[in-house]
């Protein structure tokens, strides 16, 4: 870490849609995020931010049930994804805020398990994790699409590791 910044961890309100777009480099992803809030006001989901500076600087969503591919032997799981760091923002401990605080948040919840994917060909966040004592558990192909901002169905591979931490 090269120097620690404190960031402020919050759920995300229908008012940050626009900024969790990033100023347009995740607006391909517009209408994935405005379904996980709705599923978040269901309780389904939990979304947080880290702001710094005044500024969005992370986020992390909780899906607060996994596929059957994931699950555990009875133990309710909860799912992470759509986690990011703004690069001027890394390597300063947020992504291990968000982190902690997905964790509380599952704990609170009487979950049991955390499970996250991780690119196969992103090294550093996965040795984020592992920090953090996830384990890999299974490989995933990386293979689903979805709709972008604009109505055009995107597809996405990224092949990635499967990584699992008891709570």
């Amino acid at each position: 870490m090269d120097k620690a910044a404190q960031a402020s961890i919050r759920l995300a309100t229908p008012a940050d849609l626009e900024a969790m777009e990033w100023g347009g480099e995740y607006s391909h992803y517009r209408r994935l995020f405005a379904r996980a809030m709705e599923e978040a006001k269901h309780g389904r989901r939990v979304l947080l931010l880290a702001e710094t500076e005044g500024e969005l600087a992370g986020q992390l969503f909780v899906q607060l049930s996994v596929r059957n591919s994931f699950a555990s032997e009875g133990l309710p799981s909860g799912y992470l994804y759509a986690f990011r760091v703004k690069r001027r923002f890394r390597r300063q401990g947020i992504g291990s805020q968000l982190l902690r605080e997905a964790e509380a948040q599952l704990r609170s919840l009487g979950y049991g398990r955390a499970v996250i994917s991780v690119a196969k060909s992103n090294r550093s966040a996965r040795r984020l994790y592992e920090r953090h004592r996830y384990q890999v558990f299974t490989d995933d192909p990386g293979e689903w699409s979805y709709v972008d901002h604009q109505g055009v169905v995107r597809q996405v591979r990224e092949p990635a590791y499967v990584m699992e931490k008891w709570l």
